[in-house]
């Protein structure tokens, strides 16, 4: 169960042990890091999905612009996740939106040249997914952004 005030606790408690400003209150479920500038854009924490975003924000300016892409985007959804569970949130359709992104992220590096076989082990266990089929061919992913995870809607993978 979701408890809005240990999850703006916990925020709050990030926000000043890492000397991160909230630049601006997000009305939708995105956020936005700044890292040069140590802001977030994110939305208030009201349910576990934007409590993760938070976080997910958060461990942005906490890494920096370290790493290719999709290595940045699964160490922040890692970071969002395992806050969320230690807090005892649910995070089981988060974990399903975290899992579309960073397949989604992995198919945007991949159409800029990614090997695919350099993927790291944690993250094709993560995504459950076969990259190898995708070799030689162009990718489209659809379906992978919250509002489809909550609606229902499949992820779908275009290989042509």
């Amino acid at each position: 169960m979701f408890d809005e005030k240990l999850a703006t606790k916990h925020l709050n408690k990030l926000l000043k042990t890492y000397k991160i400003k909230v630049c601006k209150w997000s009305v939708s479920d995105c956020g936005r890091a700044y890292i040069s500038k140590k802001e977030i854009k994110i939305p208030k924490p009201t349910n576990v999905i934007r409590f993760c975003i938070c976080m997910h924000e958060i461990k942005h300016i906490i890494d920096g612009s370290k790493g290719k892409l999709y290595q940045k985007e699964f160490a922040c959804e890692k970071f969002a996740i395992e806050q969320a569970e230690s807090l005892g949130f649910d995070c089981s359709i988060y974990k399903e939106i975290a899992r579309r992104y960073i397949i989604l992220n992995i198919a945007k590096g991949f159409c800029r040249g990614l090997n695919l076989k350099n993927i790291e082990s944690e993250i094709v266990k993560f995504c459950n997914i076969d990259f190898l089929p995708w070799e030689s061919k162009r990718i489209f992913v659809t379906g992978w952004g919250s509002r489809n995870v909550r609606g229902g809607k499949p992820l779908e993978i275009n290989i042509q």
